[in-house]
């Protein structure tokens, strides 16, 4: 193992103890594979199947494409989407399933590669989306449409694209401006495709109080309050839909030992405390994109420490995993009981391990209001109230 030797401005550069308030692509740039100038390694993006390709340049064109210059009244969802197909796993606290609505079984046409796919939307486009668009433009805004024509430079950029068979997980930024000032957030989506190329899955990670519609939203609920609801088993009902329209996966061999560390040892750290025989003890960096902030081991062990003390009972549970060349996902829950009621917390880790099978970044999504302390966590990271 290389000798971690810095200069004290590369460690001020690169390896504090917390880092605070970069730019969001410091993390998926710099901070992305930790003290690479000096281990001579990089993220492996793996082997893509012809159906990942296909997804992936869906992704990376048509469907970017929905969200920007072909939004008008959201008509191109009509066609990219099958229906309501959403999920919000950080607002299950607020919102529950929310509209997740299961679309009804159809036998679609395969269209094998994405120019097939982007042909069939033109010619939809063509036949009906625009003279849909024309005909609601008559109309309130409602949804997207209402977001983007409220905050009209609001854009999203892909920063990391993970194909899965016919799912595809991808880290995003986002940014709008709010008052003149330019706003930034990270956000992730776990999309599924159908064999035609429409979505049948949804799966955005969003953090609404720093989100171009989250005024609209925290709007909406100071008028009709609703208390909290249950969320234990909302979160199990969106994994069996998803796991039951999944393809089957090959993986390689090192993709099977990343994903046997990850089932095993990483959620056994998660449990009983993190190990320097699970996490690369110089190496390791724990981010949080959405709170703009990453950490090294030790602190990552206080936060951990914290969160048990504040949940004594908390414990993991995975939903899905995948695994592209040395990188792993991971989806689950935190659950835990407060005053005798049974809490759920979901979140999204991106794993990367080194070529000895350890970790060395932990990139999380979670919700950090619905945390057991964490208001104490964001604290110990430097944070504003949660």
């Amino acid at each position: 193992m290389t000798e971690l030797n810095l200069t004290a401005e590369e460690r001020d550069a690169f390896h504090q103890d917390i880092t605070l308030n970069r730019a969001l692509d410091y993390f998926f740039v710099f901070d992305n594979v930790p003290l690479q100038f000096i281990y001579r390694d990089k993220l492996n993006a793996g082997e893509l199947t012809d159906l990942e390709q296909r997804n992936k340049v869906i992704t990376e064109t048509l469907w970017l494409e929905t969200y920007h210059q072909y939004l008008v009244c959201n008509v191109p969802f009509m066609f990219t989407y099958r229906g309501g197909v959403l999920q919000m796993p950080l607002q299950i606290h607020v919102t529950g399933a929310g509209r997740f609505t299961p679309p009804a079984k159809e036998e679609r046409p395969f269209l094998a590669t994405a120019e097939e796919v982007r042909a069939s939307f033109d010619t939809w486009m063509a036949d009906k989306g625009w003279q849909l668009a024309d005909e609601l433009r008559g109309k309130p805004a409602v949804a997207s449409w209402q977001t983007l024509v409220r905050v009209p430079d609001r854009t999203s950029r892909i920063v990391s694209i993970m194909p899965v068979g016919n799912q595809v997980i991808m880290e995003l930024i986002k940014t709008w401006t709010v008052e003149g000032k330019l706003t930034e957030t990270a956000w992730v989506v776990v999309l599924m495709y159908d064999v035609d190329g429409s979505i049948i899955q949804d799966r955005s990670y969003i953090d609404m109080a720093n989100w171009p519609s989250g005024p609209r939203f925290q709007a909406a609920r100071a008028r009709s309050p609703q208390p909290d609801v249950p969320t234990p088993g909302i979160m199990d009902g969106f994994y069996d839909y998803q796991r039951s329209h999944a393809t089957a996966v090959e993986q390689t061999d090192l993709e099977t030992r990343n994903l046997a560390i990850v089932e095993g040892a990483w959620v056994d750290a998660l449990h009983n405390g993190p190990t320097m025989e699970v996490f690369h003890a110089d190496r390791f960096r724990l981010q949080l994109p959405q709170q703009a902030c990453s950490c090294d081991l030790a602190t990552a062990m206080d936060l951990d420490a914290m969160a048990k003390e504040a949940a004594p009972d908390r414990t993991v549970r995975l939903g899905m995993t995948y695994a592209k060349g040395n990188q792993v996902v991971a989806e689950g829950v935190f659950a835990w009981t407060k005053d005798g009621v049974a809490n759920e917390s979901a979140f999204i880790s991106f794993l990367l391990l080194d070529e000895d099978g350890l970790i060395i970044r932990e990139r999380i999504y979670p919700t950090m209001d619905n945390l057991p302390g964490g208001d104490k966590l964001a604290a110990r990271l430097g944070l504003g109230e949660v």
